[in-house]
């Protein structure tokens, strides 16, 4: 079935939106329209917490004002912040300063100086000796004594002392503790009395059968070393037949007073042939005369050496010629 519209009706709705149109028409001529305010978007300032109340309150003045009927609505901010960037560069961290390593300390020892050096069993001289150390030898240090002046070493693993002044040191002296157990120094002997030396006995002086003079004189000869004299008796007359020895390492030669022919109580020798060596010792004597003695005189097999008179000596230092050696018969 079909329907058919009812005219009536739709006339009625058509006046009426015409209706409607026109005083919606009439009204926007009779009221002005409002002019739009531009409101400045307020600035981020940090409120501290006991002003965000009154911050509250005046956002929500500024939102009556801006809100009624044909107003537009200005939108507000929010309270977060917008970050803003600076050109501040952000400081580096400070380099950190090298700490140099610390030392490895050095254990106190002491270095001898001297070319020999007494390690003793105390802390002075009248301890006795442990041993010796030489220039350059190195002991580590154990003690020292509450003087300061001596050294308690490790010596070949046994304690020693040393003197000071004898050596050179290192290593941290200040943590060398007083040795707490020092031996006791020996005892000082009590010094005996001296034993009182008997007065010695004098020995009187050998008699001899003939005095030996004062009356020589030496003097260089250069070509030849000689020797030659006298024997006499108590009132200078000259003695014949009274043998006189000469000696240099050793008994040489042999002559007897008067009789080479040389005069009367005279007697000579040139032992060596020629000038004696420098530094050659000479002595000259009396002996007994053996059973026959040549004019010449003799050089080896002389009997009886006994000497029968003081020993004229010298060293030759350089060739000379000795006379006037003079031997006195008592």
């Amino acid at each position: 079935m079909i329907l058919k519209p009812k005219w009536p009706v739709l006339a009625a709705i058509l006046l009426l939106l015409l209706s409607l149109t026109a005083c919606s028409a009439l009204s926007k001529q009779q009221a002005p329209e409002p002019t739009a305010t531009y409101t400045p978007h307020p600035t981020f300032t940090p409120t501290p917490a006991g002003q965000v109340a009154n911050a509250q309150l005046f956002d929500a003045d500024i939102n009556q004002n801006n809100t009624g009927a044909g107003s537009e609505s200005v939108a507000l901010p929010t309270d977060t912040p917008t970050t803003v960037p600076t050109d501040t560069p952000t400081p580096e961290p400070p380099t950190p300063t090298p700490v140099p390593p610390t030392p490895t300390p050095v254990p106190p020892a002491v270095i001898i100086n001297r070319d020999t050096v007494n390690v003793r069993r105390g802390p002075g001289v009248n301890y006795a000796i442990a041993g010796r150390a030489s220039k350059g030898k190195k002991f580590n240090i154990t003690g020292k004594n509450p003087a300061g002046d001596w050294w308690q070493i490790d010596f070949n693993g046994q304690a020693g002392w040393i003197i000071d002044r004898l050596v050179n040191k290192e290593g941290q002296l200040d943590l060398v503790q007083v040795v707490a157990s020092i031996p006791a120094p020996p005892p000082t002997a009590t010094p005996r009395p001296p034993t009182p030396t008997p007065a010695p006995t004098a020995i009187p002086a050998p008699t001899f059968p003939f005095t030996l003079g004062k009356s020589d004189v030496c003097e260089p000869n250069i070509g030849q070393t000689y020797f030659n004299g006298f024997v006499r008796d108590k009132n200078n007359n000259p003695v014949n037949g009274v043998c006189v020895l000469v000696s240099y390492y050793g008994p040489r030669k042999l002559k007897c007073s008067g009789c080479d022919g040389v005069g009367d109580g005279v007697w000579g020798f040139s032992p060596f042939g020629g000038p004696a060596p420098a530094g050659t010792p000479v002595e000259i004597f009396v002996v007994s005369c053996p059973a026959d003695v040549p004019l010449g005189g003799i050089s080896s097999g002389f009997g009886d050496l006994t000497p029968l008179s003081q020993k004229w000596t010298k060293t030759i230092g350089e060739s000379v010629q000795c006379t006037g050696i003079t031997f006195y018969k008592n």
